[in-house]
């Protein structure tokens, strides 16, 4: 890869995530304040991903928060002893542990749900419905590309091209 297509990626990188951090992280700490006393700070995006997914492996867990299993652990653990979430056996492979909400764990749900609606409408009076599919095509292309890079690395998979054979995109040069 050329040195300008690197910094281009390095740099658009970093101003998404200060903007992502900026625009959705900071303001969904500022709206939750306060309510959420007994929580720590990434516990109620946790209650968010249990919530929409039903009921969820801690693996998968683990994958849309990026946390350390043992890390994943402790915070299962103190949300079981809150009351917020229980743990039960897969019915279809007993080896495998699925993670739940308790009717607790669904009211916070409940309440970061509107609390998220809000945020949403807050920001999205901005933009267009167009502007909308093309950030989440974006976001799409975006975690399809970086789980191939994420696999091959797990893997240990190496490839390497001369510079020359590299594909470059006319939107990264633009």
């Amino acid at each position: 890869m050329n040195e300008a297509t690197l910094s281009k990626i390095i740099l658009l990188s970093m101003e998404r995530d200060a903007l992502d951090n900026l625009v959705f992280e900071q303001t969904f700490q500022k709206k939750i304040a306060g309510k959420f006393k007994e929580l720590s700070k990434n516990q109620p995006i946790v209650i968010k991903i249990i919530g929409i997914e039903g009921e969820i492996m801690p693996s998968t867990l683990g994958k849309y928060t990026g946390l350390e299993k043992s890390s994943l652990t402790r915070m299962v653990d103190d949300l079981e002893k809150k009351g917020i979430v229980f743990r039960k056996t897969d019915p279809g492979d007993r080896r495998k542990v699925l993670v739940s909400l308790t009717e607790k764990g669904l009211d916070c749900y409940a309440c970061l749900s509107k609390i998220t609606t809000e945020m949403a409408d807050e920001i999205l009076r901005f933009i267009d419905d167009k502007d909308v599919e093309d950030y989440m095509n974006s976001l799409e292309t975006m975690v399809k590309i970086l789980r191939k890079v994420e696999a091959n690395l797990s893997a240990g998979i190496k490839k390497s091209y001369p510079i020359e054979e590299l594909p470059v995109h006319e939107t990264i040069n633009n």
